[in-house]
């Protein structure tokens, strides 16, 4: 395992020290388990912030094609909720 050395304000150094004897772990332990943490929300917020996009991009996508074929915004909501059902329908079996 690799070792680093950081600094950090006292008063935070004195909170992971507080918290680590309070769940009966080391100090290192505790920043360690920190980090993990850190790290999948990190990733998770990326990949929501990912699919929010990507989302946005399809209903621009969507609503530009749809004024191509003359389609209103509520006939594209429809078919919306059409093909959701449809997917939902193909996973309940």
């Amino acid at each position: 395992m690799s070792k680093l050395n950081i600094s950090m304000p006292q008063e935070l150094l004195e909170q992971i020290d507080a918290e680590a004897e309070c769940l009966g772990i080391s100090r290192s332990g505790l920043i360690q388990e920190a980090s993990v943490r850190y790290m999948a929300q990190t990733q998770a917020d990326r990949e929501a912030e990912t699919r929010r996009l990507r989302g946005q991009a399809a209903a621009r996508r969507m609503k530009s094609i749809g004024a191509e074929i003359g389609l209103t915004s509520s006939d594209t909501v429809s078919l919306l909720a059409e093909a959701r059902a449809v997917e939902e329908s193909r996973h309940d079996r």
